[in-house]
């Protein structure tokens, strides 16, 4: 049952053959990686190929070069001349857009391609799954975003898929609806046995289901490993930029206090504390840090677990419907977000003095 999928692939795009996932023309998808057993997250900023990579792996795109498989079976691979049609690679795939045939109704959706002999049960079960048994006779614009979703996974999971792609399949239903579809999915896949590969952008939902994640950043995979081991700690600056460290600089190593579990670094004639990492003194590393990740005060915070308390200035406040983020001068610039509360709370306002506090292990050392 957990058999691996294996994706070893090159694949240059054109304008023409792009899809919304490839930030420009000329873009050249280069990667490999494998599966492990459970949900597999592949994860990226937009234009990173993550899109891409699904539909390639589904028979909707043919790579240039390179081979994909799942266990022993060969699903594409260039230099045998095998690239097997959709229909023979037992791949079941849930689109962001649901995508579900708008004249059938919902049983009938999830009957789709199944053997005439077990339609019926197969799609009354599966439908019961996911709760929506009770709506096996609506069409699909008779039921709600996270109702449509639920049928979507039914259908693909219905012909008994080898693996299942799912293309930020929730990135449009609400939040209650989604914080629920992720315990179906992370159930479902228990009930398969089946691996999942889940695109997605958005850090919680890759930390709630993944039991693996594929870090992509232009096309390429530069990190692999459980989500929160690859988010807490980005091997490169291609990683942090993936993984959404919104801050990144040029440092020096000054001092190791291995006692502590801490090594000073130097930016900018500002000295910074990190976790301990044996560098040599004097080798030149480079530092990021999530927005996110930053605290801000108005006065500064002396009892506090934040090994670095820095005075900066606020030189620009963005505000957005979705984010607030703040520029903040304290030798360096600085990102930091907050919500639109701890505007107002904190009075926060250009030219503001500001204290910022980062735990040490919030910085990554990265090569």
């Amino acid at each position: 049952m957990n058999e691996n999928l294996q994706v070893q692939i090159k694949k240059r795009l054109t304008d023409g053959k792009r899809t919304a996932d490839d930030a420009r023309a000329g873009f050249m998808l280069d990667l490999a990686f494998e599966t492990r057993a459970g949900i597999n997250i592949l994860f990226g900023p937009s234009g990173s190929g993550k899109t891409t990579t699904l539909r390639a792996i589904a028979g909707l795109v043919a790579p240039d070069e390179g081979r994909i498989a799942h266990g022993a079976q060969i699903y594409f691979d260039s230099t045998m001349h095998i690239n097997l049609p959709i229909q023979r690679r037992r791949v079941g795939f849930v689109f962001q857009d649901n995508a579900l045939f708008p004249h059938l109704t919902a049983a009938q959706n999830v009957a789709y391609g199944v053997a005439a002999r077990e339609r019926t049960t197969r799609a009354r079960a599966l439908l019961a799954q996911f709760g929506v048994e009770h709506l096996a006779a609506h069409y699909p614009r008779e039921l709600s975003g996270g109702e449509q979703q639920r049928v979507a996974l039914a259908r693909a999971l219905a012909p008994a898929p080898a693996v299942l792609l799912l293309d930020e399949p929730l990135s449009a239903v609400d939040v209650p609806t989604r914080a629920r579809l992720l315990d179906e999915i992370d159930a479902a896949q228990r009930t398969s046995g089946i691996p999942f590969l889940y695109v997605t952008h958005n850090h919680a939902e890759a930390v709630r289901l993944g039991t693996h994640l594929i870090l992509l950043h232009e096309g390429r995979v530069v990190q692999t490993g459980r989500p929160l081991d690859v988010f807490n700690a980005p091997q490169s600056a291609s990683a942090v930029r993936a993984v959404g460290t919104e801050n990144l600089f040029a440092g020096r190593v000054v001092e190791q206090r291995p006692a502590e579990g801490v090594t000073v670094i130097e930016t900018n004639g500002l000295q910074l504390e990190a976790a301990y990492n044996a560098l040599s003194i004097g080798s030149l590393i480079t530092l990021g840090v999530r927005a996110e990740d930053i605290i801000i005060a108005r006065e500064r915070l002396t009892q506090t677990s934040a090994r670095n308390v820095i005075a900066g200035r606020i030189r620009e406040i963005m505000q957005t419907a979705e984010q607030t983020e703040l520029i903040v001068d304290c030798g360096v610039e600085l990102k930091v977000s907050v919500t639109a509360g701890t505007i107002k709370a904190l009075d926060l306002r250009r030219e503001a003095e500001v204290f910022l506090l980062i735990k040490a292990r919030a910085l990554h050392v990265v090569s």
